[in-house]
């Protein structure tokens, strides 16, 4: 792996709600190296993508940083202001939010909104310039260039989409943050999509950090994988480490409730329910689901074990045999 690009440090989030405070991501450490494709993944309301969207400084009220650091080559994004926030965002760090249909204006075509956004930060000179870029960054994720004069509600969903990456990538940005990119596309158009960001990511000497629930999908275009639950990252490790040979009770549990069509094997849910984050149990988060939960789960919090070939896992019983 390449250098640290982004490092995040005891990272607190929290929604200031009339129902109480919700600790949303509750002390997360994670680095991102240059060059990387990592990927967190976590089911809903685990905080994956809050934590995400305090890379690009997007968190909104009621919604506050309340401690911790986001490092983004010598930058504290999460104390840094609008101006400087500008400078980066879009620019050196990219984003493809979950709903290209939402993000795209339907009111113009996706051309004029790609070069606003290259004149916007300096990239052109003018708008003939700014326009043939945004066609270029069409063409190079595989829309014709004629689509720049289409609206959205003229494309398919995979196009919509393959446009949020052409927007993003218009700008040349170091670091890609993809919020849930395949959420509503079938499987055919989603194995495109991730195709088509791993080419990007050879050809552009891209940084990737997706954020999805698919622990399947995760393990096929990941170099890591960063598991979260209830606001905190539980385990990380090489993405074939993590499905082959998990060492936290949770991992173990998603990877056990994918679907295998080859393989006739059980599929098994999780039981219960993931904790209110306005009261998360003491100790390990995961204690009340877990069905390894030994005494001192319910009262301390795990240590962060080092795994064989890198990366941690937050349990007492890390590394043990149960965990391969």
């Amino acid at each position: 792996m390449g250098e640290v690009l982004l490092s995040i440090r005891n990272l607190k989030i929290y929604y200031y709600t009339l129902s109480g405070i919700v600790r949303a991501v509750d002390g997360v450490d994670l680095d991102v190296y240059s060059g990387e494709w990592i990927t967190i993944v976590g089911e809903s309301g685990s905080g994956k993508s809050t934590l995400a969207m305090s890379v690009l400084g997007l968190i909104l009220p009621p919604g506050r940083v309340v401690e911790g650091s986001i490092l983004f080559d010598g930058v504290d994004i999460a104390k840094a202001g609008i101006e400087e926030l500008r400078r980066i965002r879009g620019r050196r760090i990219g984003v493809i939010f979950q709903d290209p249909g939402a993000y795209l204006d339907p009111l113009r075509t996706v051309g004029s909104q790609i070069a606003e956004a290259v004149i916007e930060h300096r990239l052109a000179s003018s708008w003939d310039e700014a326009w043939v870029k945004a066609e270029e960054a069409l063409e190079l994720v595989g829309v014709p260039a004629s689509r720049a004069r289409s609206y959205p509600h003229q494309l398919s969903g995979g196009q919509k989409q393959r446009v949020a990456i052409a927007a993003a990538i218009a700008l040349e940005p170091e670091l890609l943050v993809a919020d849930e990119p395949t959420t509503a596309l079938d499987v055919i158009v989603q194995a495109k999509i991730m195709e088509l960001l791993e080419d990007l990511r050879r050809k552009k000497g891209l940084t990737i950090l997706m954020v999805t629930h698919d622990i399947a999908l995760a393990s096929e275009v990941s170099d890591r994988v960063a598991v979260m639950y209830a606001g905190r990252i539980v385990e990380v490790g090489g993405s074939r480490r993590i499905v082959e040979s998990p060492s936290h009770p949770y991992t173990r549990m998603l990877v056990e409730s994918v679907p295998d069509v080859w393989v006739k094997k059980p599929v098994r849910s999780i039981p219960g329910d993931p904790p209110d984050l306005r009261r998360p149990p003491r100790g390990c988060r995961f204690h009340p689901r877990c069905p390894l939960a030994l005494e001192e789960c319910r009262s301390k919090q795990p240590p962060r074990v080092p795994m064989p070939g890198g990366g941690w896992a937050e349990c007492f019983l890390a590394g043990m045999e149960y965990g391969g």
